[in-house]
């Protein structure tokens, strides 16, 4: 991570707080507590990111100056279980003994959900304050807490604030200096710790005493982690199973309903120690609400009314209202706000500033083309989606931060655990119709690891903005304006995905456990104009680091090759594309599309130029057709081409049936195999692994060729248009090995695939 105080330098965080403050707190608390605001709160702008290692999840620390604290600030988690990475991470530096204090935010309108992981944090033997947040919620509520009863229920100070309000942070950070270690003897029986220290002194590993009390308890749990990886271990092992069956013959239960119970059971006295209800626990206005939003009729309903008005709000605002006038050629015209961005701000002005430069120092022509034509407008190109994208944020993180998106995930999960995926799913799904880039960042949201991976597989396969173009150069072609062919391919898209998720779930590749799916219900509250913007600038400016700097490098690749090659028997720059680098490699792969209809250097350059950007697979087969650029609007120009085209390479007449079935195979590989060179940027910042990013890359486009295939093949066959050949048996094989790999049982043994959702209210 490179430090503030040293430019450049590549610094470890730990080095960089250890040098400079007098205390390390880990901040710690449920989901949607305030944690995040109460981190801003204390750190200001002080804050450093980074990734925790060998893992995706972020890690943020921050310095408060005035008291010298380093802040970590610890993914936000129900448990201590090892269900997701957030959860690993957060255990293994609860147990690295790298802090000093543990600063528990605990909500207090849902006291005994906060306490539980209250309890767990208890046996770090740690010292540790308890920041007591949404005291104005509860007011509102009708709920008083006895500060003071808590206090002595817990064995650590208690602070009382409001965070979104600004209230209690002083109150806070005079109050760390005062944390005190709590006693882990009040929450369990003394012969069960005996049980727990039996084990946990056979652990010759760890730092400290209460390391290893916390990882014997674990085990005595049956922790998958632990248990792992401890096997090797006998005396462990067996220790453990001599703890087990000493505590269930002493407690009667099973160990983990014994551990479970008993903080339960602790967090029953001490709430009813402390916590008064003199109203209803829930606030009306939430509980009004959700009569209609978790409805179970009208619940979808309400939810497609809503994912529609967003995503029209941000497409309409952005894409057709025209909002900013612009002269053109002596007269005012108003433009939409991604039109200015596309045609003026990169196609005008940007590249203007950049030719102008290069001329100014005499810069060879090729240079000059590299940069405005290459450079600005690839780049431009993609720049030019940030507008929606903004706008989509926007939308989104207001929905997520006043508690709607939460209910979405809880109604949907059911649903889409049958097919391997959760309710988190489906907001990407609504999002990749606008655009690739920001549906698969909104994976980020999916804590179990494989359902993200397969989220972040299949998100592509919805039809995106970008790709509308070729479909409707194919629908209003060689399908001459079918009415069933919108429906057929957004189908075959809802069916890849599903289709997708069932074979991956099932699959070796994919082996952990499938993680229970619990959801917590907050109650509605109207988020701050503050934590929206952060939250939209932090996306915006991960979509153009990451995908701005894929798609430079391509656009110079792409540029250079087709603009040079072999003509007149020199190398260099020429004037026909026919003669360019890029139509040589044209050639050499277009072996490869024989088999699914379009095996031409034409189809695989359109291919390869998909790659930057998935509309340029229109523009480059018009002009690999002979068209100009002009044409393109002309439809029935680009059409009859296309018919020309795909009839002549394949020997066949312009009214042959066979033709429908090319534009089919055709569009299904544009659809569905590897997106566009921007999505590819943000999927492999959310794998965060190059083995796996590979492996998506590589089922995409086996995915997208074995239809392109069959339906080539197969329905070409069974329309009598294609003669059987060796390809038409892969095909079949194709699609043999496709139905083994849907109705196979799961190797998993115990994993279900649907798993019930939990609310927790």
């Amino acid at each position: 991570m490179n430090c503030r105080k040293c430019k450049g330098c590549e610094i470890s965080s730990n080095v960089l707080f250890d040098r400079f403050a007098s205390k390390r707190i880990a901040l710690i608390g449920n989901p949607n507590c305030g944690k995040t605001t109460l981190f801003n709160l204390l750190t200001k702008s002080h804050q450093y990111v980074g990734n925790w290692p060998g893992v995706t999840v972020d890690r943020v620390e921050g310095h408060v100056e005035d008291y010298n604290y380093a802040i970590v600030d610890l993914p936000g988690l129900y448990a201590l279980s090892p269900y997701s990475a957030e959860e690993l991470v957060s255990r293994n530096y609860l147990l690295s003994d790298e802090y000093d204090v543990i600063l528990n935010i605990v909500d207090a309108s849902h006291l005994e959900r906060s306490l539980s992981l209250t309890l767990e944090l208890a046996s770090f033997n740690k010292p540790m304050v308890i920041a007591l947040n949404m005291m104005d919620v509860i007011a509102k509520q009708g709920i008083s807490i006895d500060v003071k009863a808590l206090e002595n229920a817990l064995g650590v100070p208690v602070v009382t604030m409001s965070a979104s309000k600004k209230k209690g942070e002083k109150e806070l950070l005079k109050t760390i200096a005062k944390a005190r270690v709590p006693e882990i003897d009040r929450y369990y029986d003394k012969n069960v710790i005996d049980i727990i220290d039996s084990v946990a002194e056979k652990i010759t590993d760890e730092k400290s005493l209460f390391s290893r009390r916390f990882i014997a308890t674990s085990l005595l749990q049956s922790d998958e982690v632990y248990l792992e990886e401890h096997e090797s271990n006998q005396t462990i092992m067996d220790s453990v199973k001599k703890g087990i069956k000493d505590l269930e013959e002493y407690t009667k239960t099973d160990c983990q309903a014994y551990f479970a119970q008993a903080r339960y059971d602790a967090i029953d006295s001490i709430v009813d120690s402390c916590k008064k209800k003199l109203e209803s626990g829930h606030s009306d206005i939430t509980k009004a609400i959700d009569s209609v939003v978790l409805n179970r009729i009208l619940a979808l309903p309400v939810f497609f009314i809503v994912v529609g008005f967003v995503y029209f709000g941000a497409m309409y605002f952005t894409s057709y209202l025209e909002l900013i006038p612009h002269l053109s050629d002596g007269e005012t015209e108003s433009l939409t706000i991604t039109d200015y961005v596309n045609d003026v701000v990169f196609g005008e002005y940007v590249s203007a500033i950049v030719e102008n430069m290069l001329t100014a120092v005499s810069s060879p022509d090729w240079l000059v083309s590299l940069m405005v034509d290459g450079v600005v407008g690839g780049v431009g190109a993609v720049l030019g989606f940030l507008p929606q994208i903004a706008c989509l944020f926007i939308f989104l993180s207001f929905l997520e931060q006043s508690g709607y998106m939460t209910r979405v995930a809880f109604i949907l999960d059911r649903i889409f655990r049958s097919f391997g995926l959760s309710g988190k799913n489906f907001i990407p799904l609504v999002i990749a119709t606008g655009c690739g880039v920001p549906a698969l960042m909104a994976n980020a949201t999916i804590d179990n690891i494989n359902e993200k991976r397969i989220g972040l597989i299949t998100t592509t396969f919805i039809p995106c903005s970008a790709k509308l173009p070729i479909m409707t150069m194919i629908f209003a072609s060689v399908m001459n304006n079918a009415w069933w062919f919108a429906p057929f391919v957004y189908a075959m898209s809802i069916f890849s995905i599903v289709c997708t998720g069932i074979i991956l779930k099932k699959s070796n590749a994919f082996n952990e456990s499938v993680s229970p799916f619990v959801m917590e219900i907050p109650d509605y509250h109207m988020p701050s104009v503050f934590s929206v913007l952060k939250e939209v600038y932090s996306r915006c400016k991960a979509f153009v680091i990451k995908a701005g700097t894929v798609i430079f490098l391509v656009v110079v690749l792409v540029w250079l090759l087709s603009n040079t090659g072999v003509e007149n028997k020199n190398i260099g720059f020429i004037e026909n594309i026919d003669n360019s680098f890029l139509a040589m490699i044209g050639g050499l792969i277009a072996f490869l599309f024989a088999p699914i209809g379009f095996g031409s250097w034409q189809s695989a350059v359109a291919m390869v130029n998909g790659f930057l950007a998935k509309e340029n697979v229109v523009s480059t087969m018009a002009v690999v057709l002979g068209l100009s650029e002009n044409t393109l609007e002309e439809d029935q120009s680009l059409s009859q081409a296309l018919v020309s085209f795909f009839a002549r390479i394949n020997g066949c007449d312009e009214s042959s049936a066979l033709l429908p079935i090319i534009g089919l195979s055709f569009l299904s590989f544009c659809l569905w195999s590897t997106p566009c060179v921007a999505a590819l940027g943000a999927m492999k910042r959310q794998l965060g692994s190059n083995r796996w990013f590979l492996f998506a890359i590589f089922y995409m486009t086996a995915w997208a060729y074995g239809i392109s295939l069959v339906i080539y093949q197969l329905f070409g066959y069974m329309f009598g248009v294609v003669q059987f050949n060796t390809f038409t048996v892969v095909a079949i094989a194709v699609l043999v090995l496709f139905i083994v790999l849907l109705i196979r049982p799961s190797k998993h043994k115990g994993v279900s695939l649907s798993i019930p959702s939990k609310r927790i209210d």
